[in-house]
């Protein structure tokens, strides 16, 4: 049976466009889904901002609302990349280029704020803190260079595919 039905199958397509299809409702109710997260965490930013007291604590409360505003920021960047995928296909190097970048930033003024914010911080806490700082200062300069090379070879290969036509 199998001999039969795979070549009638290829032959037809019809494999081939269902799979299409189930793949673009699938990225359709991620996106869905990405939309109602990033409208969540915004709701609860704002709410938290209207809760922004003046006290000890409002450097920890600063971090925290821009620690969100940045997850809201990647999560549009990957809202960003399901609707890339789904006009264009294919992989989009970019925007995760860009979302690590902006992840490794967030974390960077997470653990800053942490940082800064602590009134008592062991010697070990304090050097596992500037470690990691250093290590995400890293992954944003090598993500960065990435991004630099992935858009000069794109614009070269936008030229190059211009000067063709």
């Amino acid at each position: 049976m199998y001999r039969v039905v795979m070549p009638l199958l290829k032959e037809t397509g019809y494999v081939k466009k269902i799979i299409e299809q189930v793949e673009k409702v699938l990225y359709l109710l991620v996106g869905t889904l990405l939309v109602i997260m990033a409208l969540a965490v915004f709701v609860q930013s704002a709410a938290d901002l209207s809760k922004l007291t003046f006290s000890s604590f409002v450097n920890s409360q600063i971090a925290k609302l821009l620690n969100d505003a940045l997850f809201t920021i990647i999560i549009l960047e990957l809202l960003s990349t399901v609707v890339s995928h789904l006009f264009r296909g294919g992989f989009q190097l970019k925007a995760f280029l860009v979302i690590g970048i902006i992840s490794s930033v967030r974390r960077v003024l997470v653990i800053g704020a942490q940082l800064s914010t602590t009134s008592t911080i062991t010697n070990s806490s304090f050097n596992r803190g500037i470690i990691e700082l250093g290590v995400d200062a890293g992954v944003v300069l090598l993500l960065s260079v990435a991004l630099a090379i992935n858009r000069k070879y794109s614009t070269d290969k936008e030229k190059k595919s211009d000067a063709v036509h």
